[in-house]
């Protein structure tokens, strides 16, 4: 059995660098590993976790699936930029997602939060989602 999650985040990134409203805040910014140089804002992917839901006749996987927001300017402080990158990253996955081998069975947005980060400038929206995905 694979993990479905290396395909969830292939499939997210491209809808996220694909979509117009995303685009639009954070270009092409779009990060697994985040380069040192990246330009803010801009979105990462990583954390959330896989637990297996296989039953007798089928396999299976819940996951969980996070997005991260980030902003930093002295020009617009506070978290008006990561709300609005939020908002980005909730249309873009309203369109139920694709996956090569696998069935997504449910896609939801789960929540966000968001966080200041120590340094009092950036600001880190954590955005979540829950898919529930059948195996072949």
């Amino acid at each position: 059995m694979s993990d479905p999650s290396y395909a969830l985040q292939d499939v997210i990134t491209k809808r996220l660098k694909a979509d117009a409203g995303v685009a639009a805040i954070v270009g092409q910014r779009v990060f697994d590993e985040v380069p040192a140089s990246a330009a803010y804002p801009y979105l990462s992917l990583g954390g959330g976790q896989v637990i297996g839901d296989d039953d007798e006749c089928s396999d299976g996987s819940e996951v969980t699936f996070q997005i991260h927001g980030w902003s930093q300017s002295a020009a617009t402080p506070g978290y008006s930029m990561v709300k609005k990158i939020a908002g980005a990253v909730r249309s873009a996955m309203k369109v139920p997602l694709v996956l090569s081998g696998f069935d997504v069975l449910l896609g939801e947005f789960a929540q966000v939060q968001y966080l200041d980060d120590p340094d009092g400038r950036t600001r880190h929206a954590v955005i979540e989602y829950r898919f529930i995905i059948a195996h072949p």
